[in-house]
C-alpha cells in the first residue's frame, strides 16, 4: 500500500500535471502534497486545478493537502533583444537598474536598489549560480562588471547578490494579492519565499490568522540570514522548507549538504515538518530513469530525517511526471524498508507539553507490546505531529471528522490520516476505527494498538490519555480492492 510510505510525496503542478486527468494519475502515483507555484499562472488557472484536486480526493478518498508557494521578491534580469545575450568569460558587461531592453554587453535588472548594496568585488549570480560576475565599478545606476564563469543568459533569469540583505520586504504587493486568494480559498500550507528573520513569520501570521486560520505556514529557507535567525523561525512556523536552489548560491554549493542536515535535524528536534526541494529528480524532466547520483540524493535526504520531499520542474513541466512521483515513491520505500536504524525512538525531540508526554508514551508503548498501530484521535493534528518526530515503526494513524485536518496531516512524516463520524465517546470512537481499519487491511484480529486521546472529549482539548487496544474479532471482512481508500489499495493497481 501507497500508505505503508512514511516519507511524503510533494509535487508542483503545472502544464503536465493541471488537468482532471492528469491530477487524478498525479495522486494515484503516490502525491501526498500538490504545490501550486504562484510564481507562474493566473489565479483563475490556479482555482480551476484547487476545485479539481478536491473532487479528485474526495472521489478516491485520498485526502492531498495544497501547498501555496508565494513567489516573494526574486530578483531577476529584464529581457534582451533576441531573447538572450552570450557572456564570455573575462569580457565586461554593464548591468543597469534603468527599464531598458537588453543586448550584447548591457544586462538589465529588475532592483532598483542594486547599485546602494554593492559596491567593487562584490560577487553576482545569475541563472541559478551557472553565471557569475564580479563587480568592478560603480557609477549610478549601472555597473561595470567582469564575468568571471560565462555562458547564455535568457530573459527574465534569478539574479542573486550572495551573503547581502537585500532592503526588500519578504510579502511583495503581488505576494498579498495572491495570499488573499489562497486564503479564500482555504489552502492548507502557506510557504513564504526568501524568509529572513522571525519578524517575516510573525507578519505573515497576522494576516493568516485573521482570514483562515487552519492554514498553515511554511518558512522556505534560502537566506543566509535565514541561517543566522534558524532556531527562532522554526519554533515560530508550521513546517520547513530547504529550499536548496537559491540556499546553495547564498552559502556556497560545497556548504549545502552540511546547511541541509542541520536544518532537517532541528526541525525534527523542534517536532516541525521539513521538506527537502530542489533538483531532487532533475535529469528525469527529460528522461525517463534517475541518474544514480539523484537515486543517492533522495535515500540521503530520507535517513536525514525528512518528512517530505518535493519534485518541481520534474512534475510541473516534465516529460515523465507519473513516472518520477512513482520513482521517487520506490526509492523512498525501498530506504524504510531496508535501514535497520531509520526507526528509532527520538528522545532529542522536545516535548514540553502534556500532549508531548503523552506522544513519546504512546511511541514506548508501542515498542514495547510491538503495538501495529499508535492512533491519535485528534481535532488539530498536533499530537500525531509530535508522535511523527518520534520516528516509530508502528503505523500512525490521525483519527479525526476534520477535513482540513485530514488534509494537513498528509505533508508529515509517517501519518496515515482516517476521517471518522463524530463521536461522544472514546469506545465510540474506537468502535468506528476498528471496523475501518479492519474493513481496509491496515490492522488485523489479535493486533495490538495504541490510543490516544482527550479525556474528556471536548472540541480542541489537550491530548492527556493513552489506552491500549486489542483488536477483536466479529463478522467484518476486507472490502473489495475499488472500495478501498487509494491509498489502502495494492501498489500494482496503477502503471505509469
Amino acid at each position: 500500500m501507497i500508505a505503508n510510505r512514511r516519507v511524503k510525496i510533494v509535487g508542483t503542478i503545472g502544464p503536465s500535471t493541471s488537468s482532471e486527468e492528469a491530477l487524478t494519475k498525479a495522486i494515484q502515483a503516490g502525491l501526498n502534497v500538490a504545490r501550486l507555484n504562484f510564481s507562474h499562472g493566473a489565479h483563475e488557472d490556479h482555482l480551476k486545478v484547487l476545485k479539481s484536486i478536491r473532487k479528485i480526493s474526495k472521489t478516491l478518498q485520498a485526502p492531498v493537502a495544497i501547498l501555496q508557494d508565494l513567489q516573494g521578491p526574486k530578483i531577476r534580469v529584464g529581457r534582451f533583444e533576441g531573447g538572450g545575450i552570450d557572456l564570455p568569460s573575462g569580457s565586461i558587461v554593464t548591468v543597469t537598474t534603468e527599464k531598458k531592453m537588453g543586448k550584447a554587453g548591457l544586462i538589465p535588472s529588475d532592483f532598483e536598489h542594486l547599485s546602494s548594496i554593492v559596491s567593487k568585488g562584490t560577487k553576482i549570480l545569475m541563472d541559478d549560480g551557472l553565471i557569475e560576475l564580479r563587480v568592478e565599478e560603480v557609477r549610478g545606476v549601472e555597473l561595470d562588471c567582469r564575468v568571471i564563469f560565462g555562458g547564455y543568459l535568457k530573459d527574465r533569469k534569478g539574479f542573486n547578490v550572495p551573503g547581502i540583505d537585500l532592503p526588500i520586504d519578504s510579502l511583495t504587493e503581488k505576494d498579498l494579492k495572491d495570499l488573499e486568494f489562497g486564503l479564500d480559498n482555504q489552502v492548507d500550507y502557506v510557504a513564504l519565499s526568501f524568509v529572513r528573520s522571525a519578524k517575516d513569520i510573525r507578519k505573515l501570521r497576522e494576516i493568516v490568522e485573521a482570514r483562515s486560520p487552519s492554514t498553515q505556514i511554511v518558512a522556505k529557507i534560502e537566506m543566509v540570514q535565514a541561517l543566522d535567525n534558524l532556531e527562532e523561525i522554526v519554533r515560530l512556523c508550521d513546517g520547513i522548507m530547504v529550499a536548496r536552489g537559491d540556499l546553495a548560491i547564498e552559502v556556497g554549493q560545497s556548504q549545502l549538504p552540511r546547511v541541509q542536515k542541520e536544518i532537517i535535524q532541528l526541525c525534527n528536534q523542534l517536532a516541525k515538518p521539513v521538506i527537502t526541494a530542489t533538483q531532487m529528480l532533475d535529469s528525469m524532466v527529460e528522461n525517463a530513469r534517475p541518474t544514480r547520483a539523484e537515486i543517492t540524493d533522495v535515500a540521503n535526504a530520507v535517513l536525514d530525517g525528512s518528512d517530505a520531499l518535493m519534485l518541481s520542474a520534474e512534475t510541473a513541466s516534465g516529460k515523465n511526471p507519473f513516472r518520477c512521483i512513482r520513482t521517487m515513491h520506490e526509492i523512498i520505500s525501498e530506504v524504510e524498508r531496508n535501514s535497520t536504524h531509520y526507526y528509532r525512538i527520538n528522545m532529542e525531540t522536545e516535548y514540553l507539553s502534556p500532549s508531548g508526554a503523552i506522544a513519546a508514551s504512546a511511541c514506548l508503548c508501542a515498542l514495547k507490546l510491538n503495538a501495529k498501530a499508535i492512533i491519535c484521535l485528534t481535532s488539530s493534528g498536533q499530537t500525531a505531529t509530535i508522535v511523527s518526530k518520534f520516528r516509530p515503526k508502528a503505523k500512525i494513524i490521525a483519527a479525526t471528522n476534520h477535513v482540513t485536518t485530514l488534509n494537513r496531516m498528509e505533508l508529515v512524516w509517517g501519518i496515515q490520516t482516517l476521517q471518522v463520524k463524530i463521536f461522544e465517546g472514546g469506545s465510540e470512537a474506537m468502535r468506528q476505527i476498528e471496523q475501518t481499519l479492519l474493513e481496509c487491511g491496515v490492522v488485523k484480529t489479535g493486533d495490538k494498538v495504541i490510543l490516544t486521546l482527550a479525556q474528556p472529549l471536548v472540541e480542541g482539548a489537550q491530548t492527556n490519555s493513552i489506552r491500549v487496544y486489542t483488536i477483536g474479532g466479529g463478522a467484518v471482512n476486507i472490502l473489495p480492492v475499488e472500495q478501498l481508500p487509494l491509498r489502502c489499495q495494492p501498489e500494482d493497481r496503477y502503471t505509469f
